[in-house]
């Protein structure tokens, strides 16, 4: 229905100054016929925190938030028959036995990308077939640690069969294309992640990273699942192996900004560093990085199945282990005289408490952190290193060494290089005026702290402290310095070559020329 506007002319001129309006009046509803109807707007189907039935519910509004809106993950056990399943290969009782045992499992044991993985599974032969590898390995031992291939007949006959498929495939230039291949080849990726063998999951690696290359990038890759778990397993490795990793975070990540008023000492810290200690500056973002997952996670950390949302995890995660891991790599001075010296050796040691940090969240939710000991073990080698000044930033260290004294608890109990923490802390607190070890911890907690991961060995720690001050202060002067003596320390203790790592652990013997 046509509608009208009036305009005033009093003058002849007006109609000049009033045409504009009425040109726009006139085309309007002529543009309105020539103009397409508006597609409905979907909301991005992105890894997250709600299930795809409640967003469809929502799918002809318009798009109000960017964060985390998810897909449902694949759950055997919302499914009321496995029958309704489509399985890539035949399935007869023995094979639909060791389906029944996943599901089975699945109630009793939780174990992170269990479901995500099974999704991807479903949608390839070879990628069933090492999903079938696992399950049997897994059922010789239920809920136990996890081994490799050889230890079970079963699990190594379907491991064989994928790696057979995977290596036809290869050779073929139209099927080493596939979508199918890269999902298997994360599934070996996976396996080697899952058990430590980090030698063989490099060559793994290696051969992925050409593979999805070769079809454009993971970000190329249609399925969101697949793009999350290969990046969260290059993470994986990359935080093992201390080194960059391959790929870029994939789309739909938790990039944290948010550091909280949880972390009152970190901002005054940083914004001190670039006057008392140039050479850290390039880690502030880390940092921040970590303090944002850590007020994420101390808002959300109590909620119901928080621990158990694996992929909410991983998309948290990734962009503070990539910001860690991407940082360039320095060489230390020679001349403990150099200007750098210092702030290159206390650069190295907060990124690596970082990443023991990180790993211990990691522990939290239930996923393996074999990077644990060699980050503690560097932290502890670059604390030792003769002349440095630690006393330009007293608080960040005495963080990193309540974070690694926490975890040392958590190694091995009575661990001498726990002991040797608890005295390195007491020497901060003396430069730094702090009498007990609850206010050592209080200093701790306000730079970068989660509650779920604390679990009492702050308490404990704290008493530890405690007790070793008591002992100290009542004790001769000959008794003190006993007590100083009880955990030696090496003062000549060199930097490791390159970037601290030992050498890698060495696995099964890897055909290095299959991809």
């Amino acid at each position: 229905m046509a509608t009208f506007e009036f305009v005033n002319v009093a003058r002849p001129s007006d109609v000049k100054r009033h045409s504009t309006q009425i040109r726009r009046h006139v085309m309007k509803d002529i543009g309105k016929a020539r103009r397409k109807p508006r597609p409905k707007k979907h909301k991005a189907i992105i890894l997250g925190e709600q299930d795809a039935e409640e967003g469809a519910k929502n799918d002809d509004e318009e798009e109000q938030e960017d964060p985390s809106r998810a897909i449902a993950r694949p759950s055997p056990l919302r499914e009321g028959s496995l029958s309704t399943m489509d399985f890539p290969i035949d399935m007869d009782e023995e094979r639909m036995g060791l389906v029944r045992f996943m599901v089975e499992e699945a109630r009793a044991y939780y174990r992170p990308f269990r479901f995500p993985w099974l999704s991807m599974g479903l949608s390839d032969a070879a990628s069933w077939h090492i999903t079938l590898a696992n399950a049997a390995l897994y059922r010789t031992n239920p809920g136990g640690k996890k081994t490799e291939f050889t230890s079970c007949f079963e699990a190594m006959k379907w491991y064989t069969m994928s790696l057979a498929s995977v290596t036809k495939r290869l050779a073929d230039p139209v099927a080493s294309d596939s979508e199918g291949l890269v999902i298997a080849v994360t599934g070996f990726v996976c396996h080697d992640s899952s058990i430590g063998n980090f030698d063989r999951f490099r060559v793994h690696m290696e051969g992925l990273k050409r593979i999805v290359e070769k079809r454009g990038g993971l970000e190329a890759l249609s399925n969101p699942f697949l793009r999350l778990m290969i990046s969260w397993l290059d993470i994986a490795g990359a935080t093992y192996l201390n080194a960059k990793p391959h790929f870029n975070v994939p789309e739909g990540a938790l990039r944290e900004t948010d550091i909280g008023s949880n972390s009152p000492y970190l901002e005054q810290l940083l914004a001190s560093w670039d006057a008392n200690c140039p050479s850290l500056g390039d880690i502030m973002s880390a940092m921040k990085a970590v303090a944002a997952v850590a007020n994420y996670i101390n808002r959300r950390g109590e909620d119901s199945g928080f621990w158990t949302d694996d992929v909410t995890a991983a998309r948290l995660l990734a962009p503070a282990f990539h910001e860690i891991l991407s940082l360039e790599g320095r060489a230390l001075p020679s001349d403990p005289e150099d200007p750098l010296y210092s702030g290159t050796a206390a650069r190295e040691a907060f990124r690596r408490a970082a990443l023991v940090f990180l790993a211990a969240i990691k522990v939290r939710m239930g996923a393996g952190a074999f990077e644990m000991e060699r980050h503690l073990d560097a932290f502890r080698q670059i604390s030792q290193l003769p002349l440095v000044d630690w006393a330009t930033v007293p608080e960040l260290n005495l963080w990193a060494h309540v974070v690694g004294a926490m975890q040392e608890q958590e190694q091995e109990e009575n661990s001498p290089n726990r002991a040797w923490h608890v005295l390195t802390i007491v020497g901060i607190m003396e430069t730094m005026g702090l009498r007990t070890g609850s206010q050592a911890l209080d200093v701790a907690r306000g730079i970068i702290w989660v509650d779920a991961i604390d679990k009492g060995k702050s308490e404990a720690l704290g008493e530890e402290i405690d007790s070793y001050l008591r002992a100290a202060s009542s004790a001769s002067p000959q008794r003190r310095q006993h007590l100083d003596d009880v955990v030696s320390v090496d003062s000549q203790l060199d930097l490791l070559p390159a970037d601290l790592d030992v050498s890698v652990e060495s696995g099964s013997n890897v055909d290095r020329s299959v991809y």
